[in-house]
């Protein structure tokens, strides 16, 4: 053997420093395989193809029954978006007659359930309900009231499916009865809203109740006080009576 062919294989590295080399290379991310998550959506992927391929397949079989279906989907596709809409703008879009359709409309004294004929009426109930230490009564015939007032008024449009801050954004910020109608309405959500939404069977109702008149308390301090804050909106609105009927 040559000088030269011995000296070119004095330069080959050993086998253990080839190993550790090649095993270093491979476990470089650009020789390692697919993760697990990656395995998982392939597998998602193919599974689809393979689904779309038997719908496509059963399609052609069946294209009337197909047409239908896609039909039907369409609508339902449709229908879904619709209500999403709805929910996401109902607040922002006024659905249903404007408020100025009707100008001779007669007082709204459905608004009030029952409970009073007028308004002067139902704030009178409302007083008696405060002395009896039932506020969130209190708070709900003012409430009305006040929407009853604003109605006749025009400045908004009393409409069962509306919210309260329907009431709120259509009430314009400049009115004279704004603030008021702002704080009474937030004591409605209160002390009455969540109530009225949990029924008095249900078998929690009375510790969401407890828990609700907890929160007043934190609120306003004690009963005294949630009742004095009551009563000082409930005559704000007695006097807006006595304006409106002058």
């Amino acid at each position: 053997m040559s000088a030269a062919a011995v000296s070119h294989l004095n330069q080959i590295p050993p086998p253990d420093t080839i190993r550790n080399v090649t095993r270093e290379v491979l476990s470089r991310p650009d020789f390692s395989g697919p993760s697990s998550w990656e395995q998982i959506v392939i597998t998602l992927l193919k599974a689809l193809a393979e689904w779309l391929d038997g719908l496509a397949s059963w399609s052609i079989e069946h294209p009337y029954l197909a047409r239908t279906l896609a039909a039907v989907l369409v609508l339902a596709a449709v229908g879904c978006l619709a209500h999403l809409l709805y929910l996401t703008l109902g607040d922002r879009l006024m659905f249903g007659p404007s408020k100025d359709a009707d100008p001779t409309r007669r007082p709204r004294w459905e608004i009030l359930q029952g409970t009073a004929k007028t308004w002067r009426e139902a704030l009178e109930v409302a007083r008696r309900m405060i002395n009896e230490g039932d506020g969130r009564r209190a708070v709900w015939i003012a409430h009305r009231a006040l929407l009853g007032l604003l109605d006749e008024q025009g400045a908004i449009r009393f409409d069962g499916w509306k919210t309260n801050s329907h009431y709120l954004r259509e009430c314009a910020r400049n009115h004279p009865w704004y603030s008021t109608f702002a704080e009474l309405t937030e004591m409605y959500e209160q002390s009455i809203h969540y109530l009225r939404e949990c029924a008095r069977n249900h078998p929690w109702y009375s510790t969401f109740a407890e828990l609700t008149e907890m929160y007043e308390q934190s609120i306003y301090g004690h009963r005294t006080a949630l009742l004095s804050s009551v009563e000082s909106v409930v005559i704000r609105v007695d006097q807006f009576c006595k304006e409106h009927a002058a």
